[in-house]
C-alpha cells in the first residue's frame, strides 16, 4: 500500500474555523454588553466598597470595590462552551491516532466534504480491509458517561440515535462516491464505552473507544480484491470527488 507519509493532518479545519467565527460573534456580543454593564458594575463597586468602608476601615470597602468590579469584568467576559473548538480537538486527536497507520502504507484522509452536502467526513482510512469513516465525539464531561440500553446510546441524558444515523449517511455517501462499501465507525475520547474491549455494534455503525481505534482498523482481516494497488487508486479518488472540507 502507499500513502504520503508525513503529510499535515487537516483533521478539524473546518470545525475549527467554525469554533472561531463563534468565538468572535461571542467576543462582540461581549463588547456590546460591556458598553452598559462595566458602567453599572462600577457604580455598583463604588456603592458597595463606600458602605464597607463606613462599617471597618477603608481598607476593606477598597477591596470590596475591587472584588465587585472583578466579578462583573468576569461575569461580562465569561466564555462560553464552544462545541465546534471541542469538535475540532477531537478530530485533531483522532487523526494522531491514525498517523502511525498513514505511515505503514494505509490511506488516511481528514476533513472531506460530501458533495451536494455541507456535512463533512472526520476520517477516511482505507486498507486491505477496505474502507471506513471515522467520526470522531470529544465526549470529556466528568458529569456524564454512555450508558447502552436496549439499543439505545446515550450519553449524559442525551439520545445520540441521530448521531449514528448521521455517521451511517455519511458513509453511504462516501460508498456512493468511491464505489465500494464503507465501514461506519464512531470514535469516542473521553468517555468509556460500557462493552468488552471499549466497542460494541450499534445499528449499523461500530462504536469504539478512540484509544483502542487504530489497533482495531490494525487488526481488520483482509478483504479479497483488495491489495497496495486497490488502495491507492481508492485514495487517488478519494482525494479527486471528496474535497477538502471549505468549512
Amino acid at each position: 500500500m502507499t500513502t504520503t507519509p508525513g503529510r499535515r493532518s487537516n483533521a478539524g479545519a473546518s470545525a475549527r474555523r467554525q469554533g472561531e467565527l463563534q468565538r468572535a460573534a461571542e467576543r462582540a456580543a461581549q463588547h456590546r454588553r460591556a458598553k452598559w454593564a462595566l458602567p453599572l458594575t462600577a457604580a455598583a463597586a463604588a456603592v458597595t466598597g463606600w458602605a464597607a468602608g463606613t462599617v471597618t476601615v477603608w481598607q476593606v470597602g477598597a477591596l470590596v470595590a475591587a472584588a465587585v468590579l472583578a466579578y462583573g469584568i468576569r461575569q461580562t467576559y465569561r466564555r462560553q462552551r464552544n462545541s465546534w473548538k471541542s469538535g475540532a480537538d477531537g478530530e485533531e486527536a483522532t487523526a494522531r491516532l491514525l498517523a502511525p497507520l498513514a505511515r505503514r502504507g494505509y490511506a488516511v484522509l481528514h476533513d472531506r466534504a460530501i458533495p451536494g452536502s455541507k456535512a463533512n467526513i472526520d476520517h477516511l482510512v482505507a486498507g486491505l480491509f477496505g474502507v471506513a469513516l471515522v467520526d470522531s465525539k470529544n465526549w470529556r464531561s466528568k458529569k456524564s458517561r454512555i450508558v447502552i440500553t436496549g439499543g439505545l446510546l446515550r450519553y449524559g441524558r442525551y439520545d445520540q440515535t441521530k448521531a449514528l444515523q448521521t455517521v451511517v449517511w455519511e458513509a453511504q455517501q462516501a460508498a456512493k462516491v468511491l464505489g465500494v462499501p464503507v465501514r461506519p465507525i464512531l470514535a469516542v475520547h473521553g468517555a468509556k464505552v460500557p462493552a468488552p474491549r471499549g466497542r460494541t455494534e450499534l445499528h449499523g455503525v461500530t462504536v469504539v473507544e478512540a484509544k483502542k481505534l487504530r489497533g482495531m482498523l490494525a487488526g481488520l482481516s483482509p478483504q479479497p480484491g483488495w491489495d497496495a494497488a486497490r488502495v491507492t487508486a481508492v485514495e487517488q479518488l478519494a482525494e479527486q470527488r471528496l474535497p477538502r472540507h471549505s468549512g
